[in-house]
């Protein structure tokens, strides 16, 4: 467990500044994460200046059956019907973006940005995310946090993992 202080929220430490509901800076910022990364995932700068621990945040999220998957095709289909579920688009579009990979063996795994301290309304516009488990990294923006970001959104050697 001691590995993971520096990258899972306590929740012990509460700061007044800290947003308690989305934001429009917040979409702003959403927004920005989007555009650029669209254009140029490499740049990782660009995304921790954009990052703000007060009213952005940064959860992990891992499918809880990944032992029932039983092929690549079949998993790429679930995370492809996770990503389309009505409401996401409309409901979510301002107040989240999301890097989903789906591992050769057969895991799920991703980042999700929001606009707001927590996914509860991603839960509420998709009730499919209650396969999955969501854990916030951060809110600072640790050394380990970066690490656990870069490893999901930047292609090493080319290849994204997975």
């Amino acid at each position: 467990r001691e590995f993971m202080s520096g990258l899972v929220s306590s929740g012990v430490e509460q700061n007044s500044a800290v947003a308690t509901s989305p934001t429009a800076k917040g979409a702003e910022i959403v927004k920005a994460w989007k555009a650029h990364f669209a254009a140029n995932s490499e740049d990782m700068d660009k995304f921790w200046s954009l990052y703000d621990p007060d009213i952005t945040s940064i959860w992990s999220m891992v499918y809880d059956e990944a032992d029932s998957n039983e092929s690549l095709d079949e998993t790429i289909q679930g995370v492809a019907d996770l990503l389309q579920q009505p409401g996401m688009a409309a409901e979510m579009k301002d107040d989240c973006f999301a890097v989903v990979h789906t591992l050769e063996s057969l895991e799920i795994e991703g980042l999700w940005f929001f606009n707001g301290p927590d996914p509860e309304k991603l839960f509420g516009s998709n009730p499919e995310t209650s396969w999955y488990t969501f854990s916030q990294l951060g809110p600072e923006a640790t050394d380990l946090v970066k690490a656990a970001v870069t490893r999901i959104i930047v292609p090493t050697d080319g290849k994204l993992n997975g």
